[in-house]
């Protein structure tokens, strides 16, 4: 039977690496996957899913254009910055106001206002957050994220926003970068381009917030630069500087997605009903309360300003 649900699992994760397979599709196969068969006894699907991701946007990076990144990290620091410190300010009161576990709502908050399971994970060890502390709190994010994909494209139709607005929403508004590419991917390309890099200008600011725990707990050794981030810039210096075919760059940019929709399948299948029952609804509650803000206050600021 093992044998059975792991061919499965292989044969659906190779499936989404066909470019029939978009990013929504490939996360409502996972989800399916994840409820029905469950865990398939892989453990090292997790850091195996942590790479393709990096390796998707580190590929995307030979597609973009320097004059768009520039453009997209200038025109999205402040909005950026105006959202991290919303969130992370709302959160802190939100904790006092419900009495909430302090490690695990200002995971949440984190992750919310910064990069979904890559803060959780990086902010986690700084504060000693407990097994249960951690898993609640990415259990929150997931599902969240796993909502934005299939929300925001529809969200974003429905304002009637434009490729460049929705890709800054989406960078601001959204957890991880799957999700956020994955909803990107659905709007069209100039979206994606622009969230994607927006979205990195968004997950540098996980440096100073743990440099700001790691001072103000006395531990330093936890932090780690996210170096997939300096490896994505260096890929865009490397188009500009060496302009790549066409042909090749239109490759590239359909096996990130590819690689996408297949990382978004891995996350989807990892996550189980049981994970959702331990949570509780106070932290979902907490969740989608700060999810909510950031979204409703971004999409105002982007349509009135941008």
């Amino acid at each position: 039977m093992l044998i059975f649900k792991r061919s499965l699992f292989i044969g659906l994760a190779a499936l989404c690496l066909l470019p029939a397979i978009n990013a929504p599709i490939a996360l409502i196969m996972g989800l399916i996957f994840g409820s029905i068969i469950g865990n398939v006894g892989f453990s090292q699907v997790p850091k195996i899913t942590k790479w393709l991701l990096q390796i998707a946007v580190v590929v995307l990076g030979f597609c973009i254009a320097v004059d768009k990144a520039l453009s997209a990290g200038s025109e999205g620091f402040m909005l950026t910055a105006l959202s991290v410190f919303s969130v992370l300010g709302l959160g802190l009161f939100l904790t006092k106001r419900f009495h909430l576990d302090k490690k695990m709502s200002f995971l949440i908050s984190s992750g919310t206002a910064i990069c979904g399971g890559s803060a959780i994970a990086s902010m986690a060890p700084v504060i000693n957050a407990s097994t249960r502390e951690i898993s609640s709190a990415l259990a929150v994010v997931f599902l969240l994220n796993a909502l934005a994909v299939f929300i925001f494209p529809s969200l974003g139709a429905f304002l009637h926003m434009t490729q460049h607005q929705f890709g800054l929403w989406c960078a601001i508004a959204i957890h991880d970068t799957s999700s956020v590419v994955g909803a990107a991917s659905v709007y069209g390309k100039e979206a994606l381009e622009l969230a994607t890099t927006a979205k990195l200008v968004r997950v540098l600011w996980i440096i100073p917030l743990m440099l700001g725990v790691a001072v103000f707990t006395k531990d330093k050794k936890q932090f780690k630069f996210p170096w997939f981030v300096l490896f994505f810039i260096l890929a865009m210096g490397f188009s500009a500087a060496f302009p790549l075919p066409k042909v090749l760059t239109l490759s590239m940019f359909t096996f990130s997605k590819s690689l996408m929709s297949l990382v978004l399948f891995l996350m989807g299948a990892s996550l189980t009903l049981k994970e959702f029952k331990v949570v509780g609804y106070k932290p979902l509650v907490y969740g989608i309360a700060l999810w909510v803000f950031v979204g409703v206050a971004s999409a105002a600021l982007i349509l009135v300003f941008y």
